[in-house]
């Protein structure tokens, strides 16, 4: 068998141009599954990562899911708006439930402070005093928002360290006034370093009252479109109690009338999760349905190029079979050159695939890691398509008369 190994593999070598263009469909659709199986992989563990400031014990109400590819958009934009009275109306009745705030939230926004001025990249955040206890995050220095700041609809602004940073380089931000599109806001906290949510820094923010949030995006509306309902419940083992008893309470606040479906949604991270690799499954299945049909092309290529090379070594099979060599022996050998041909490519594109994968996990900010299995199955599959391609002129070889063969010119 070695020897079979060593005839093959020289046979390759020997046309290294031929067997190249011969490769060059397996290598394309090894890369693309190996490259976007790993994309694929690395954002599920960016997902579960990045959910994680939800928490156990947190969930989210809004109009919309969280994903809305496939859904229609006009029956989730005629639902009713949410408000901050819908987290105080929660606050006072659900017994499930320790706490319960409303956000929204803007990005996009320039802050000023004196001559300075951030990158318009900031999010502007309208919560309520509960909003930390709903979130992964602390504070390094001041104070939070209260009821009181909302109530009043006072201009305070919590500010995170990418805001500090730019505008606040060598002075103590708090006590100093801030623009926030054309309104002051006084700085009454600093928010502690966080990690980044999906790509962006979660420190490139500023948090002010909801009210006042109104006040300067959507002045005189306060029904925002935009606005969610983090709450968080007791405990772990209390979480689905307290789903069930928002959406009992919500369901009566909003008058959905029996029999019909919630005019809003219920956001974990679990669900977003399950959404997310529902998606993603399909772009595995679409990125293996291309790469399988490159395969196939280039598996049309190998039995092309090898019926060229039993042509061109009739001779040779005609001599092996006059010394001895038994039909089964060059069945063996061709096929283990098309297999040989076909697990090159694969060996080639798994390499570029895996490079492919490191220059894009800086750029899109995840581990973009091939998978084992991704591996297996690409090797698994060209040895499949090597065999079932390389059949039919191994056997052509191994039917050949050998003294018709040694005539051959």
């Amino acid at each position: 068998m070695l020897e079979f190994f060593r005839i093959s593999l020289r046979a390759v070598l020997d046309h290294k141009l031929r067997s190249a263009l011969t490769l060059l469909g397996v290598v394309i659709g090894v890369w693309a599954i190996t490259s976007m199986q790993s994309v694929v992989a690395g954002f599920d563990r960016a997902m579960e990562e990045e959910l994680s400031f939800l928490g156990s014990e947190t969930f989210v109400v809004q109009k919309h899911p969280p994903v809305m590819v496939g859904h229609d958009w006009w029956k989730y934009a005629r639902r009713k708006d949410f408000t901050y009275e819908d987290a105080l109306y929660l606050q006072d009745r659900a017994a499930n439930v320790q706490a319960a705030t409303a956000v929204n939230e803007r990005g996009g926004q320039t802050i000023k402070y004196k001559d300075k001025k951030t990158a318009p990249n900031v999010r502007a955040v309208g919560t309520m005093a509960d909003y930390m206890l709903t979130q992964s995050q602390d504070l390094a220095s001041g104070r939070f928002l209260t009821d009181e700041d909302v109530r009043h609809t006072r201009q305070a602004a919590v500010v995170g360290r990418d805001v500090v940073s730019e505008l606040f380089p060598y002075t103590d931000p708090l006590d100093q006034q801030i623009l926030v599109g054309n309104q002051g806001f006084v700085v009454i906290g600093v928010l502690n370093q966080a990690a980044s949510t999906f790509g962006q820094s979660a420190d490139n923010v500023v948090i002010m009252p909801i009210t006042a949030f109104d006040k300067v995006f959507r002045t005189g509306h306060r029904h925002m479109s935009g606005t969610g309902l983090f709450l968080r419940a007791r405990d772990t083992y209390s979480v689905d109690q307290a789903i069930d008893e928002v959406v009992a309470l919500l369901r009566v606040r909003r008058k959905v009338p029996l029999g019909e479906e919630n005019d809003f949604e219920v956001v974990t991270a679990e669900s977003i999760m399950s959404t997310m690799l529902d998606f993603t499954r399909y772009i595995r299945i679409a990125a293996i349905g291309i790469a399988g049909i490159s395969l196939l092309v280039a598996g049309i290529g190998i039995m092309n190029i090898m019926l060229v090379s039993v042509m061109e070594r009739t001779r040779e099979i005609g001599t092996r079979k006059a010394v001895g060599a038994r039909r089964r022996d060059i069945l063996v050998q061709f096929l283990i050159e098309a297999v040989i041909l076909s697990e090159i490519g694969a060996v080639v594109g798994i390499i570029v695939g895996a490079l492919t994968a490191l220059a894009l996990s800086p750029v899109l900010n995840m581990d973009a890691r091939i998978p084992a299995w991704a591996v297996v199955s690409a090797l698994a599959y060209c040895s499949a398509i090597g065999i079932f391609f390389g059949l039919y002129p191994a056997n052509k070889a191994s039917k050949l008369d050998p003294i018709e063969a040694l005539r051959y010119e």
